[in-house]
């Protein structure tokens, strides 16, 4: 890789980490948003789907304009949209302004979601596409970690507000760099399907859905997304109720379990995709399919501990087995799909997974945590229906098997 391809690299590791970091931000410090807007567990819930509602309706917008306009130009927007709206939930004095800044949010992280994968793609081969892809998803635990870790210490420094003020603001500057970026050219490194420039949107929408092996881990990501959604929207909230921990003391755990168990999960699963796809041409698969299938036991004795160390230890064994996941599951997504068509397939992915995944969990874990009293054994058991989630993401690319050609490609 040269000098300027890790530069670039580097550039949108750095955008998709703040990308989670500001989303992230929000879980730590649910308790203190509570207290102080007078809201239930269930409104809690609403802030999550109201940014992924807005979130995934966007994101076939975006796909639309990439045609149109300069995808390096859409995301530098994307970046500073979600980073004025992180610092802006800062000024909100009611529920209806706070939803409106994370809906914001939603808008702003659907330009990067939707093209930022579908731009690495077009700069690097795919030979090179599984280790690029793995350094780009290492963002997501980092990212994570530091809005649950930083959202917190800022909180117990500060209160809610600062939180959001200040982890909002770094997304700007970098927003001027993306501005300047130079537009790869489209299907550079893998060249388009004869007639590819004619096709109709609709022509490559009904394309999509006949790729069987897009389709499998779209699937795939949408009991992933449900569960995590759930899992991460709340789980420093039940540390803090369940085991009486302060705000800043579950963020800043929390946080160093994602960061860790995300890195080393994250590296092992782009790693042994590498070494084996050459030998074995579904490892990602199996990869994928076996550390989803195991994760989920794991997450329901996680929730069944009354102790704080256990449920630390198996939480911890839980996330690596998901970040595992990551990497592979992320890179046989964009290979399956032809250079034409990866704007809208990436659009479509986040509209399904998130429709049909994290935009519904987390209120609907708040519901049932608020219908059984709002104590941390209720939240709890609200949280036990991201279980069979993980297990149907596991199961779902068994579908893949039939779609997936003998070789790193599918089409």
């Amino acid at each position: 890789m040269s000098q300027v391809g890790r530069n670039t690299l580097l550039l949108f590791v750095a955008a998709n980490m703040l990308n989670y970091l500001d989303r992230f931000v929000l879980a730590s410090v649910l308790n203190p948003i509570g207290q102080s807007l007078h809201l239930n567990d269930a409104q809690l819930g609403r802030l999550a789907f109201v940014f992924l509602l807005v979130y995934l309706l966007a994101a076939p917008l975006f796909s639309y304009l990439a045609e149109r306009y300069s995808r390096t130009k859409l995301v530098a927007f994307g970046i500073f949209l979600w980073s004025l709206a992180t610092s802006a939930a800062a000024l909100a004095h009611d529920f209806p302004t706070l939803l409106l800044t994370r809906a914001l949010v939603g808008v702003g992280e659907a330009a990067y979601g939707t093209l930022g994968p579908a731009i690495l793609a077009d700069l690097y081969p795919e030979k090179a596409r599984a280790r690029v892809f793995t350094w780009f998803y290492l963002a997501i635990p980092v990212g994570s970690a530091l809005g649950y870790g930083l959202g917190g210490f800022i909180e117990g420094l500060a209160g809610w507000r600062a939180s959001f003020l200040f982890t909002g603001l770094p997304g700007v500057i970098l927003a001027l760099v993306f501005w300047r970026m130079q537009e790869p050219v489209l299907g550079a490194l893998d060249g388009l399907l004869p007639g590819a420039e004619k096709e109709t949107f609709g022509e490559k929408l009904k394309s999509l859905f006949r790729n069987r092996v897009w389709f499998a881990c779209t699937m795939s990501y949408v009991g992933y997304t449900f569960a995590m959604g759930g899992l991460s929207h709340w789980a420093p909230t039940l540390f803090q109720r369940l085991y009486n921990q302060s705000p800043t003391s579950a963020g800043m755990i929390f946080g160093g379990i994602a960061v860790l168990t995300g890195i080393v999960g994250t590296l092992l699963g782009g790693q042994l995709t590498d070494k084996w796809q050459t030998r074995y041409p579904n490892a990602g698969l199996w990869i994928s399919l076996v550390t989803l299938i195991l994760s989920a036991p794991v997450i329901a004795f996680g929730l069944k501990q009354t102790e704080v160390v256990p449920a630390y230890v198996l939480w911890s064994i839980a996330m690596f087995l998901l970040f595992m996941n990551t990497s592979p599951l992320n890179a046989l997504t964009v290979s399956s799909l032809p250079a034409q068509t990866r704007a809208i397939g990436m659009a479509m992915n986040i509209f399904l997974i998130h429709a049909l995944g994290d935009a519904i969990s987390p209120e609907l874990v708040g519901e049932r945590s608020m219908a059984a009293g709002s104590s941390g054994d209720a939240l709890a058991g609200a949280l036990m229906i991201c279980v069979p989630a993980l297990v149907f993401a596991g199961l779902a690319l068994f579908f893949a098997f039939a779609g997936k050609k003998p070789s790193s490609t599918s089409t």
